[in-house]
Formats: structure tokens, C-alpha cells, sequence
């Protein structure tokens, strides 16, 4: 069987053949041939930029970039050889991925393939086939121009545009297949001097079940036939929406049950993420030591090209009860390294030596105004705390105003539970699943299922970023996890009773959105947690005075409002549909707070939010 399509076939299958321990969710990682990683043709121009200091030292912060988590795009030496779906270039270009606003970057020890920031090697862990995915820093990294100045800001939101992104791999990939010439090329480049006719019709057939893949993930991720098609565009990302389709649609494999993923957030910044008690926009989901980072990040890892199963176990696990198995590509101690990173990450100073200074007089008066209007949700961490835990504030959906698209959708989806009906929704803990239930319910019990298939070297990872040892008797470990599943389980509960209970005609009556310390806020537009909102300025103006139009996608920013660039960009967001109406997922109303301040006291706190 050739390496690519063992890949390609469901764990389960490879498992019924090899003993059940080579199957673990992070087993070993064997030598890929050197010829697959090295760089084999220039990138294009990769742009000077000056990085702030953040508490990551230069290894620390490629390896940041560079440790793979599980995710799975296409094999690692197709992707230096595919093309643009409309021209010869090669997709990896550094004007297509700058296009797209992913960040080319040079080769490196860490980096050997030359590939942009956060798209990393993944060695398959049953056939160790390299690959390429994306890791954290794919969405959590940014460079911010400022008169010719290129600040490269560590754990800031992305401005790419992920669905762009994808749909250009699609049709790259099948323009491939479908062009004699394109393929021919492709061909000859990926297989060097092993081009027999033999190796060439083999190629052709894995491209095809490779861009098969990609066309059924583009298909089930479609939005609605109203939508515009540059609906989600540059700097947001229906990340929950993703999450829930990869669990429900092809976890459980049909690519019927699926959500539209119709509430595109802004991705957030990522320093302080550790500290907090809650994660999510909607604060769905409790930050439980140990487990509650490793099941956030195994459920990020499942959005971006990380593979699930969730399928009928084996003969001798059903001997011990065991009726569903679980099985993915996700890199458990990538993933315990990645954390114990971003646990490290300080957020950034405005930088005046890149800059315009910080009037200090108008920023102290500045300090007073938020006192006075914003600390009740927003609090203030001084620098030397920042790396100290803390609790977010929540603020009901309908006391804040915004748009509640992003807390319906993740509380009232609902999906077939098939092969999971009658088993426990959080696998040792929760009601037992209905015929059709809570979407966002599906995945997690996926994530769940991985953690427990190898609770030690779960355990183990997730340890990492908090410092905890892990020496002990095997079912002493194994008892851990599983009481610090059931309490993350309980913790999740008391954040959202009885979900789908409280959701009438799609709208989530109990909905909260998470307020957090605004520490590095200047470096984080577009504003609110879709991105409705273009600067800091803007958002202290009442919705009717806030801009329903605006560029997305510039890098340059403008240190006055503290945003981007609005008269220039990739596409334009609109708040509204042709029709005059709010379109679902870009209102811009709510947050009124701060919005009745005189200009004078709206610009002292804009002053002072840069201080933060």
C-alpha cells in the first residue's frame, strides 16, 4: 500500500492490522528524507521586520512558528511544488501568500522548507509521510506597517483570509489534476528522477483523493446561497462554525450533518489566553488546569486541517464495553509546547521608537475616563502581572448589545449524533446523546475521546505548560485525567446550563460574551468580536456614527483612531446587505459604552488604551 493513501485511510482501518498501542494519538516521529524539507526554489522577497519585545527570545519565537500540532493541508513537498490555480507561479509564492496576508519568511533550522509563519511540518504519525499544516501562529501573528516600518506582532490577530486561502488550495489542486501541462510539471518536480510512468499515475490518483478532500471540506463549510461570497474575507473566521462541522460532518462522516458557519469572529489575541479563566468569545469553555488548554487546542487543531474520527471500536475494545474509538493526526506534545509558550507571551508595548509618542498628559486624564466607564468589564493588569491568572468578566448578549450570531449559533446548533447515540456526551461524564443534539457537543466528545485514548501521555502533555510532574503509578495518572475531565466537564456545565433548552428559534436567551483585560489592545483591530468595527475610535461612537462600510485587509496603520488603514485594502466589509438590512454576523451595534463622552474624553481614552 503506498504511503499517501494509508494516510488518507481511517486510523481504524490501520489499526486492525498493528497492535493497538502503535495507534496512540502522538506516537512516534520518524526521519523524514531530507530531500522533502529542503528549500528547492526561492519563496520571492521576504519583507525586513522589526519585532518588539514580547518575553520570547528569536529560537523561542520560531519555534513558536514551527512546531507542527497535527494538522494535515497536503503532503509537505507538493506544497513547494503546487501552483496558483490561474498562473505558473508556485501557491507558496511570497506575493500570493502576503495576497492572502499569511507571512512569508526565510528558511531557517526551524524552517527548513522556507514555508510562511505558522504553517509547519507534521510527520504523519502511522506512515511518516511529511506534511504540511497550519500551527498556532498561522492565526496569531501579524505584522503592522507604519510609514515604511514593519512590526512583526507575536500573538496579535491575523488580517488573512483563511476561506481565501482555501479556496485558492482548492482550485490550485484541481487545476493541477485537470491541466495535462500544470500536472506535468507538478510531476516532474515532485518526483524528480523516480518519474516512471508507474510514479506518475500513482501521483495523479493521490491528487485526486487529495483535492476529493479539499472539494468535500470546501462544500460542507459553503454558506448559505444569500450570502456574499466575501462574506467571512480578511481578518475573521468562523472558527467555532469549523469545529463543529469537522466533529459533526466528518468525525461521524456524513457530509450532510453540517451547520452553515454563518458568524465569522475576529481571531483573538493570544497573550493572557493561559490566565484566563474562560475561553471562547461566548466564555464557553473553562481553562481547567491541564485539561482545559490541551482540549482547546486538540479542538483549534480540528478546525484547521487536523483530522478526527469518530468511529465503531474495534473487536477487543468492544470486549471492555468500548463501543465508539477515536482516532486523529493531532500531536499531543506539540501542542503541550505550543501552551507552555503562548503561557510565557507578554503583550506589546506601544513602540515609540516605530511609533508617533504617547501624549502622557492626555493619556493620564485618559486613565480617569476608563476608571470611570470601561474597568467594570475591562480591568486593568499592570505590566509586572500580566503573566498572573485572572478572571474574565461576562457580559449577557443582551446587556452588551453586539452581534449575538457567534453565541446562538454555538449553543443552538444542532446535529445527528449517529454511532454516539445513547453514549455519554463527555464520554465519562454528562446525559447520554440524543438522536439529534447539541452540534458543538459532538467535536468535544471527540476531543474528550483523545485525550483518554492515551490519558499518559495526555496527562504528560498537558503538563508542560503548567509545570506539573507526571512521575507516578501508571493508574494513578490515568485516574487524574480522567477526575480532571469530569471537573472540566462540571466547570463547562455551570458555563452553559442546559443549552439547547434555552434556545428559541435560534437565539440563545443565557448567551454571554467575554469581556478581558485590554492589555496590547492597539495592536488588535479590527474591533468587537466580529470585526464589525474598523478602530478604537470608532467604537466609542455611537453605532449610527460608526462607519458601515470599510477597507479590511491594509497593513498600514493609523496610530491616530488605533487601527488599520480603512481607505485602502482587499475587500470591503459591509454591515449591511444590498436590501439596507443588518446582515447577520456584521452588525456593529452595541457596545455603547464610553459612546456618550465628549470627543475630548473619547480621545483621552483612546490615548490611554494605547499605554495598556
Amino acid at each position: 500500500m503506498k504511503p499517501l493513501n494509508f494516510a488518507l485511510k481511517p486510523l481504524w482501518l490501520v489499526c486492525a492490522t498493528v497492535t493497538l498501542s502503535s495507534c496512540s494519538v502522538v506516537d512516534r516521529k520518524p526521519d523524514v528524507p531530507k530531500e522533502q524539507v529542503q528549500p528547492v526554489t526561492a519563496v520571492g522577497q521576504v519583507p525586513d521586520r522589526k519585532w518588539l519585545d514580547q518575553g520570547w527570545s528569536e529560537k523561542l519565537r520560531q519555534d513558536f512558528w514551527y512546531t507542527g500540532q497535527g494538522s494535515q493541508i497536503i503532503p509537505y513537498v507538493w506544497f513547494m511544488w503546487l501552483e496558483q490555480p490561474d498562473n505558473n507561479k508556485l501557491f507558496r509564492d511570497g506575493e500570493h501568500m502576503e495576497m492572502l496576508r499569511y507571512l512569508p519568511n526565510n528558511s531557517s533550522n526551524a524552517n527548513p522548507g522556507g514555508l510562511p509563519i505558522g504553517f509547519a511540518l507534521h510527520n504523519n504519525q502511522t506512515t511518516g509521510q511529511a506534511w504540511v499544516g497550519m500551527t498556532c501562529a498561522a492565526c496569531h501573528t501579524n505584522q503592522l506597517d507604519y510609514k515604511g516600518t514593519k512590526l512583526l506582532i507575536e500573538g496579535a490577530p491575523t488580517l488573512a483570509n483563511f476561506v481565501l486561502f482555501f479556496n485558492r488550495l482548492n482550485a490550485a489542486l484541481a487545476a493541477t489534476l485537470n491541466d495535462n501541462q500544470k500536472f506535468s510539471r507538478f510531476a516532474i518536480n515532485v518526483l524528480k528522477d523516480d518519474a516512471s510512468q508507474e510514479k506518475i499515475e500513482d501521483l495523479r490518483q493521490d491528487l485526486m483523493q487529495v483535492a476529493m478532500a479539499t472539494a468535500e471540506r470546501q462544500a460542507v463549510n459553503d454558506l448559505p446561497a444569500d450570502y456574499p461570497d466575501d462574506f467571512t474575507s480578511y481578518a475573521r473566521l468562523d472558527a467555532f462554525g469549523n469545529i463543529q462541522n469537522a466533529g459533526t460532518a466528518f468525525a461521524l462522516d456524513d457530509l450532510n450533518n453540517r451547520n452553515a458557519p454563518t458568524a465569522p469572529v475576529s481571531y483573538p489575541f493570544i497573550w493572557g489566553t493561559h490566565q484566563s479563566d474562560v475561553v471562547q468569545w461566548n466564555a464557553s469553555a473553562p481553562n481547567t488546569p491541564i485539561v482545559g488548554p490541551l482540549v482547546r487546542n486538540i479542538g483549534e487543531v480540528v478546525g484547521v486541517f487536523g483530522s478526527l474520527s469518530i468511529h465503531k471500536a474495534p473487536l477487543w475494545e468492544k470486549l471492555v464495553d468500548k463501543h465508539v474509538s477515536y482516532s486523529s493526526t493531532v500531536d499531543l506534545n506539540g501542542l503541550g509546547q505550543l501552551e507552555a509558550w503562548v503561557k510565557t507571551l507578554r503583550p506589546p508595548v506601544w513602540p515609540e521608537q516605530y511609533l508617533p509618542g504617547i501624549d502622557i498628559d492626555k493619556a493620564a486624564r485618559g486613565k480617569m475616563v476608563f476608571q470611570a466607564n470601561c474597568v467594570s468589564c475591562h480591568q486593568i493588569i499592570a505590566p509586572q502581572d500580566v503573566l498572573n491568572d485572572y478572571v474574565a468578566t461576562r457580559v449577557p448578549v443582551k446587556e452588551v448589545g453586539t452581534d449575538p450570531t457567534m453565541s446562538n449559533n454555538a449553543s443552538c446548533h444542532m446535529a445527528k449524533t449517529l454511532i454516539l447515540e445513547g453514549t455519554k456526551t463527555f464520554i465519562l461524564a454528562g446525559d447520554k446523546f440524543a438522536a439529534t443534539d447539541s452540534a458543538i457537543d459532538i467535536p468535544v466528545n471527540g476531543v474528550v475521546g483523545l485525550v483518554l485514548k492515551d490519558p499518559i501521555k495526555a496527562l504528560k502533555a498537558g503538563a508542560i505548560a503548567e509545570k506539573t510532574g507526571t512521575d507516578g503509578e501508571k493508574t494513578t495518572l490515568i485516574k487524574s485525567i480522567e477526575e480532571r475531565i469530569k471537573a472540566h466537564v462540571e466547570n463547562r456545565d455551570k458555563l452553559t446550563p442546559n443549552t439547547n433548552e434555552d434556545c428559541v428559534d435560534g437565539f440563545y436567551d443565557a448567551g454571554v460574551y467575554k469581556a478581558r483585560p485590554l492589555n496590547g489592545i492597539w495592536a488588535t483591530a479590527p474591533y468587537l468580536h466580529n470585526g464589525s468595527v474598523p478602530d478604537l475610535w470608532s467604537l466609542l461612537q455611537s453605532p449610527q456614527q460608526r462607519p458601515s462600510t470599510f477597507w479590511v485587509g491594509s497593513r498600514e496603520f493609523d496610530p491616530v483612531k488605533v487601527g488599520y488603514d480603512t481607505t485602502q485594502g482587499l475587500n470591503l466589509f459591509k454591515v449591511n446587505k444590498a436590501d439596507g438590512t443588518v446582515q447577520a454576523g456584521n452588525s456593529n451595534d452595541g457596545h455603547l459604552y464610553g459612546t456618550s463622552l465628549s470627543d475630548d474624553e473619547k480621545w483621552q481614552l483612546v490615548e490611554f488604551m494605547k499605554t495598556l
